[in-house]
């Protein structure tokens, strides 16, 4: 089962900007609960312990059991999205969704691209990490930390979709199956080559132009007067 970390929050009494500005001010960060077929709940959250949690090995992945005020009310949640200051990037607003344990919710999982791929090693190409997550479904309890890729054996122009990837049991794909999560270009010196030649090789030939008739010191061979 994902790791469950506790985090106190407190109801939030009054909304809109002003307020939040004074909540800011007093060290909370206004966010909201929805989700879980009931009605949306305006809170109040330590960005500090916020931000410890974003920070953990599972992120935003990380399993919540969300305590308001004094009452546990037993709510498994997520963070769904955060907000940060453009200038400063402190946490000015926070989204969280409820999860129920038995049913399958979809996540992003960050992939972990492992060894030196062939066509890197050598065939002289380069290894472009194309999505650096993939999407799956399952229940909130099996959330993968992450999902390792092995891109050993990898050759030059070969790449790895998301159907390709291994998932671990009870951990279903959502993404589309042909999303490329890592590729290796070629050479770009090959890369280069091959539309000059296939551009030469589609161009029409040139016509032949007709060689002038041989002059003579006469009339021209064949013709009648």
């Amino acid at each position: 089962m994902s790791q469950v970390v506790n985090l106190e929050v407190v109801p939030r009494e009054e909304f809109g900007k002003n307020a939040a500005g004074r909540a800011r001010r007093s060290g909370f960060v206004p966010a909201v609960v929805y989700g879980g077929g009931r009605e949306p709940q305006g809170v109040l959250v330590d960005p500090r312990q916020l931000e410890g949690v974003m920070h953990s090995e599972r992120g935003l992945n990380t399993l919540i059991h969300l305590k308001i005020g004094d009452r546990d009310l037993k709510r498994m949640v997520l963070i769904r999205e955060v907000q940060r200051h453009p200038v400063t990037e402190r946490v000015t607003h926070a989204d969280f969704v409820r999860v129920e344990m038995d049913k399958k919710i979809e996540v992003a999982i960050p992939v972990h691209v492992l060894g030196i791929p062939i066509g890197v090693k050598s065939e002289g190409g380069m290894l472009e990490i194309v999505n650096r997550s993939v999407l799956v479904r399952c229940l909130p309890g099996e959330i993968p930390e992450s999902i390792d890729l092995d891109v050993s054996d990898l050759h030059s122009n070969q790449h790895i979709s998301a159907v390709d990837v291994a998932l671990p049991a009870g951990v279903e794909l959502a993404a589309h199956p042909h999303d490329v999560i890592v590729t290796i270009l070629g050479k770009q010196g090959e890369e280069e080559a091959k539309p000059a030649e296939a551009e030469a090789a589609a161009a029409p030939a040139a016509p032949e132009t007709a060689k002038p008739a041989a002059k003579s010191g006469g009339k021209a061979e064949g013709k009648k007067d």
